[in-house]
Formats: structure tokens, C-alpha cells, sequence
């Protein structure tokens, strides 16, 4: 066949195209570039000195920063190689969804979005070059039912590595001309076959990638290039449980759900054992809980995706995963109508889930695990005398033994 296959150059894309080669197929190498300053929008800013401000680095997953390069390692896999600039397409799915989900309190999940439109532009593309196929260097799998016409992504065989997370919201069109060269092999193997190449690689996220965009300290300044001053909430920091001021801060921007080592405004820090659990937005608040307090039983879903003839009549044990690396946890999945779902834990979860939130269900947890749904968090909590609460308990309540207002779960029935 012939196959378009993204191209990062980092060793599993460049093994990735070289198995296909040796496979017979004829292989054509697509390189996305997503940064373009131009696209971006920065507005100038200056201190009160009238000196600017220097620019906030570019906050991107995926990120090709030498195409030079990549022209060479398509030369010395004696490939065809194609550059396309998508700063426009990223701007709008990845960029503006950061830079909004900050402001607004919410979560966001780059690295999924990301992967969904690499696969669009590739199947866009793919038609354009005249190929049968699109191809790219994660490690899942995909099943295709030709006779159902089904497209269904499985995990890898190298639980460890495996990223089916990153692919449980693309379209099922997309996944139809899906190929996935290291589908059954594990991570290892790669790197063999990648070290006899003999081949200068170029980083990937899995090589020196720190903390997720969401919850990197900088992520505040990056947000003030993009966004208008008045959007830029300032306020004080509030220990939700005990009602207690604990400082100032900068603005909403510069805080992530989730996030710990808290500083104030004037660069105090604040408990590590603290972290972000909400914020009020019109009063800019950010509240903080400790880490002891926070547990869940209950997900409540929006946005959700299930690959075609899912049964969606009755609920279904299923495993749950909020991140490419996190663990699988399992619940009960009730789905609800209007694209929304409902997941019970059967056992509590330290710690929040929170509202944006990308989260993939499986119907197993290790291997031969099939993808079922995918959605984004509306909320989670611990369900309390039949109704559901987010944050912990105040002190007075705890101290009167009331459990005071809370959510009615059953609002969020649809």
C-alpha cells in the first residue's frame, strides 16, 4: 500500500516508517509544524519601566523544531518527505482551548487534542497524496471489523508504554484508514532496532518531558501574551475548609487544578501538602484543600464518544483512566442521554478529577483491553446521604455535624 505516515523524527516514528518500508509498502513521511509567532497573536507587553516584556516560550506537545533535520533522517531512510505548515489548525484546537481553559478554571487535556488533529491532517493529506493509508508511531492498536465496518483501538501489548488514551476521541472515519506499525511491539524492541539504525533521533515528549502544559509554573506569563487584562481575574487565596485567607495571588491564570507548591503574590510558598481544587471566578478566588481531604466516588461525563454499536441501554463495568500514564481504576459506567455519562467508582479515589478533565473507559484492565467511551469531566465527589459533594467539608459543618448545601446528583441526569 501506500502510506502516509506522520513524521517527528523521534525513534518510534523513524521505526515506525522503517518496518513499513521493510513491509513492502511505499512510504511518504509528513512532518507538522504547529509554531508560528505570527499565528499566535502575542501582544506586546511592557513593565513599569516601559521595557517589554520577553515573550512567553511557546507551550505546544509534539512540537517539530528542526525540519532540516527531518528532511535528513528521511534522506537516510531513503523516504519522501513532506512538510505541512498547521500552526492555524493547532492554534484553534490546541492553543486557544489552553489559554480559555486556564482563564475559565478548567482543565484541559493538550497531548490528546493534539493527537486527534495530527490524524486529521493526516487523513486530509492523505487524499491529496493519493494514499491508502495513514500511519503513525503510537503504541495501541486498532481492530477492523470489515465485515461490521467497526473500527475499535485496543491497547498495546507494552502496557507501559501504551498510549490508546491518546487515540479513544478520534473519529471513527479517521480510525478506518489507520495503520500502526508498533502495535504489538513493545518499547524495547524499538529501541534495538533503533540503536542498529544508527540514526541521530530527535527528542519526543517521552524523552525530558517534565511537568503536563496544564500544571507547568510558566504557563501563567504564556497565558498574559495571549488573553485581554480584564480576563486576568486578581485575588486572594482561600483554605476552602477552614474559610482562611492565605494570600494574594497574581490572577486565576497563573493556577492550575491540581496544582501544589502554591505561591502567593509575593512568592511565599504555601503548604506543600495544598492544592488547587477550584476557583470563584467573579469574586477571583482561588481555593486550596489539603491533599487528605479529597476523594471521589462518582464521575460525572460530558462530551461523550463511544465507537459505533456500543450498547448504550445498560450500564457496564468498566477500568478508567484520566492520563496516559495513570493507572485504570474500576466503576460502573451509566450512560446518559445527550452525550452524557455517569461513572460509579466502586471503590473511593484519593485526590479530584477535574472539570475538563479527558477520560478514556475500557472494558478490561490489562492486556486485550478494548476502548468503549471516551469524555471530558463535568465533575466528580463523593456521594453523601444521596446527594453529591465536590469539595471537602467546611470546618463549621464538620463542627455541627451538618452536611449543609450541597449538589443534587440527580440534576445532572439527563
Amino acid at each position: 500500500m501506500k502510506i502516509l505516515m506522520g513524521f517527528s523524527g523521534s525513534l518510534d516514528s523513524v521505526v515506525g516508517a522503517y518496518l513499513l518500508k521493510k513491509q513492502g509498502h511505499e512510504v511518504i513521511l509528513l512532518g507538522l509544524n504547529f509554531h508560528s509567532k505570527e499565528m499566535e497573536h502575542i501582544t506586546a507587553i511592557y513593565d513599569e519601566n516601559g521595557d517589554r516584556k520577553p515573550d512567553a516560550p511557546f507551550e505546544g506537545v509534539y512540537q517539530i523544531k528542526d525540519l532540516d533535520q527531518l528532511k535528513v533522517l528521511a534522506d537516510e531512510l531513503g523516504l519522501t518527505f513532506y512538510a505541512v505548515q498547521a500552526a492555524t489548525q493547532y492554534q484553534y484546537f490546541v492553543t486557544d482551548r489552553i489559554v480559555a481553559s486556564r482563564i475559565g478554571g478548567r482543565s484541559f487535556a493538550p497531548k490528546a487534542a493534539t493527537s486527534r488533529l495530527i490524524l486529521e491532517i493526516l487523513k486530509d493529506k492523505m487524499n491529496a497524496l493519493k494514499a491508502d493509508k495513514i500511519a503513525t508511531g503510537h503504541y495501541a492498536k486498532v481492530n477492523h471489523n470489515v465485515a461490521l465496518k467497526t473500527h475499535h483501538i485496543f491497547v498495546s501489548n507494552d502496557l507501559e508504554n501504551d498510549q490508546s488514551y491518546l487515540l479513544s476521541t478520534v473519529d471513527p472515519d479517521t480510525l478506518s484508514q489507520l495503520v500502526l506499525p508498533l502495535s504489538d511491539m513493545r518499547r524495547e524492541e524499538v529501541k534495538k532496532i533503533a540503536k542498529s539504525l544508527n540514526l541521530n533521533y530527535l527528542p519526543s515528549n517521552r524523552e525530558g518531558e517534565t511537568a503536563p502544559i496544564m500544571k507547568k509554573p510558566g504557563l501563567g506569563r504564556f497565558i498574559e501574551q495571549r488573553a485581554a487584562n480584564k480576563l486576568l481575574k486578581e485575588g486572594n487565596i482561600i483554605d476552602y475548609k477552614n474559610d482562611s485567607i492565605l494570600g494574594e495571588h497574581l490572577g486565576i491564570h497563573c493556577y492550575g487544578l491540581g496544582e501544589d507548591g502554591i505561591r502567593t503574590k509575593s512568592g511565599v510558598a504555601i503548604d506543600k501538602d495544598y492544592q488547587v481544587i477550584g476557583f470563584r471566578y467573579s469574586a477571583g478566588i482561588v481555593y486550596c484543600g489539603y491533599k487528605e481531604d479529597l476523594e471521589y466516588d462518582v464521575i460525572l461525563l460530558t462530551q461523550l464518544k463511544c465507537p459505533p454499536g456500543t450498547d448504550l441501554s445498560q450500564p457496564q463495568e468498566v477500568y478508567f483512566k484520566t492520563g496516559e500514564k495513570s493507572e485504570k481504576v474500576a466503576g460502573l459506567f451509566i450512560p446518559h442521554n445527550n452525550r452524557f455519562g455517569e461513572i460509579k467508582v466502586f471503590e473511593k479515589q484519593p485526590g479530584l478529577i477535574y472539570q475538563g478533565d479527558f477520560i478514556t473507559l475500557y472494558n478490561r484492565k490489562g492486556t486485550m483491553g478494548r476502548v468503549v467511551a471516551s469524555g471530558e469531566v463535568r465533575t466528580c465527589g463523593v456521594v453523601d446521604q444521596g446527594k453529591l459533594r465536590t469539595f471537602p467539608k467546611k470546618k463549621e459543618e464538620l463542627e455541627m455535624e451538618d452536611d449543609g448545601p450541597q449538589i443534587d446528583i440527580y440534576r445532572f441526569k439527563f
